[in-house]
């Protein structure tokens, strides 16, 4: 079985400001292949305004080592905008409904499904015969098809080679564990118990936090592996109110069952005995970072791989502490299950605004991207000056290497100044330098544990959104519009107020009024039609 994964690990963020948004002058240049005087090639520079989320474990730069090689090898120049990923959703919304998005954009499928019948996207299939080496790529990853609209395809996804496996996956403080004599939780119960324990040694903390990422609420994040792990579910990958079950392999809604209710109770005491952070509704990824970072708050369920970054941060002030990743918690019904993050990353592409000049020319350049020279730039940097491939092995060079030994997270660092891998510019990456790279031998352990999790069922990744139609994806931005309303405005008051837990069958009556079965069943519908 092919395997291909990522991880991802927590750092600093730093803002980058967008600017000259609109389409780039200097895009006036004939094709990349057509021949000049002489049988050259004519190497005039093409500009694009290339948009993208700057995450918070690596740094965009914009004269990155792949900005520069693109420039000598393609002549083509990235003017790289960069937002960070807590206000991305908002600005990409922004320049889409102004239809004033730069040349080349990020985004998720769910912005594909809503806007390209705007006529804001570039329709990439009149090219597709043209892209030999993205063609490549889609026969090797056939679950790329799922991204089309009506046959059609809007976006060049990203696509992943070789990755480290991430997810929402608990994790604590083991030094704290120690310290408090505290046997280590393998249940949601038992983890109740240690949070108090926590609590009443550290009095001012808030062991548990969670945060607003990846496009979805930190209500929405506090609650989905809660609700999953109890054996229902809240949100998709889009923020829709309809889970993936993997056991019945269809679309439900998770209120209408017990299990889910009995997750929100447990929110609901952990809120009241202050054992949640109670500012977790407005908790960005940077406000997380600095309470776990910093030891005010000690559990989360979230992407593993900051942890290895909070340890490094810690333990400039404490050798002994360390966060640990635990194996999946049991429910009270003696369910374990827990979400990993969807294989590949294919739920987000970059799309070309159909306003850029010389479309031909930008669509052979992001093919190029795909193909293995492309691939490897992207992956690993310039050859024999950032890596050597011997025999197949790769190995850093060791200039590379000295020039961020003093930087907490190396691999990071190394990254953001190359421009390489799934959060810089490739768009086919290949993170196996992260094998390598003398880094905290912690993540590397967790991959191989989260991977058995998988490999015996206990952990699942999280599902695409079929393809929909036009007619139902018209239906459902009416339906969400009212029923995502209802929802975001219902759930903190579950967690957060005394008694309102006592009309629960009132919400759910409400919520299906709002159309929650509908959207069930246009989700179910388009999972048939797919084969799925």
């Amino acid at each position: 079985m092919r395997q291909s994964r990522m991880w991802l690990t927590g750092g600093a963020i730093v803002a980058l400001s967008v600017i000259g948004l609109a389409g780039c002058e200097g895009n006036e240049a004939l094709d990349a292949g057509k021949e000049g005087a002489g049988g050259q090639s004519d190497a005039r520079t093409l500009e694009l305004a290339w948009m993208r989320y700057e995450h918070p474990s690596q740094a965009v730069v914009t004269d990155s080592t792949v900005v520069q090689q693109l420039q000598k090898r393609k002549q083509v120049k990235l003017n790289v905008l960069s937002v960070p990923q807590s206000n991305y959703d908002d600005k990409k919304k922004t320049l889409i409904s102004t239809n004033t998005i730069p040349d080349v954009m990020l985004v998720k499928q769910e912005d594909i499904q809503n806007f390209a019948d705007s006529g804001i996207f570039l329709d990439l299939t009149p090219y597709l015969d043209h892209m030999p080496h993205f063609q490549k790529v889609i026969q090797e990853h056939p679950e790329i098809n799922k991204n089309k609209m009506d046959g059609k395809l809007y976006g060049f996804p990203l696509v992943t080679k070789w990755g480290m496996q991430g997810g929402q996956m608990p994790v604590i403080r083991k030094d704290v564990l120690v310290q408090l004599n505290a046997k280590t939780p393998a249940t949601y119960e038992e983890l109740y118990q240690v949070l108090k324990k926590m609590k009443e040694a550290y009095p001012s903390s808030y062991p548990y936090t969670a945060r607003a990422a990846n496009g979805l609420t930190a209500t929405e994040n506090l609650i989905n592996p809660i609700a999953f792990g109890f054996g229902s579910g809240y949100t998709n990958p889009t923020g829709a109110k309809v889970y993936y079950d993997p056991a019945d392999k269809q679309y439900k809604f998770g209120p209408a069952s017990p299990e889910f209710r009995e997750a929100i109770v447990y929110l609901r005491r952990l809120y009241k005995e202050k054992l949640l952070d109670p500012d977790y509704v407005t908790a960005t990824s940077q406000i997380w970072q600095e309470k776990l970072g910093s030891g005010k708050s000690m559990f989360f369920i979230d992407n593993i791989g900051f942890a290895a970054g909070f340890n490094m941060a810690l333990q400039n002030e404490d050798p002994n502490a360390q966060y640990s990743v635990l194996p999946t918690l049991a429910s009270e019904q003696g369910m374990r299950r827990s979400m990993l993050y969807s294989l590949d990353h294919l739920g987000e592409s970059y799309v070309v605004s159909s306003k850029a000049k010389q479309p031909d020319r930008i669509v052979s350049f992001i093919d190029w991207l795909y193909s293995p020279e492309g691939s490897a730039l992207t992956s690993f940097g310039v050859e024999n000056v950032d890596y050597t491939m011997t025999d197949g092995e790769f190995r850093i060079s060791d200039a590379l290497l000295n020039k961020f030994g003093d930087k907490p997270d190396r691999f990071r660092s190394m990254q953001s100044a190359l421009g390489t891998g799934y959060l810089g510019l490739a768009l086919y990456t290949d993170d196996s330098p992260g094998r390598s790279f003398p880094s905290p031998t912690e993540p590397i352990v967790w991959n191989e544990d989260v991977l058995k999790e998988w490999q015996d069922g206990t952990a699942f990744i999280q599902q695409f959104d079929p393809p929909f139609n036009k007619e139902e994806r018209q239906r459902l931005k009416q339906l969400r519009t009212q029923l995502d309303s209802y929802m975001t405005q219902t759930m903190d008051k579950f967690i957060m107020s005394e008694g309102a837990l006592n009309d629960w069958s009132g919400f759910v009556r409400q919520a299906k009024a709002k159309g929650a079965d509908e959207v069930v069943s246009i989700y179910n519908q388009a999972l048939a039609r797919a084969g799925n």
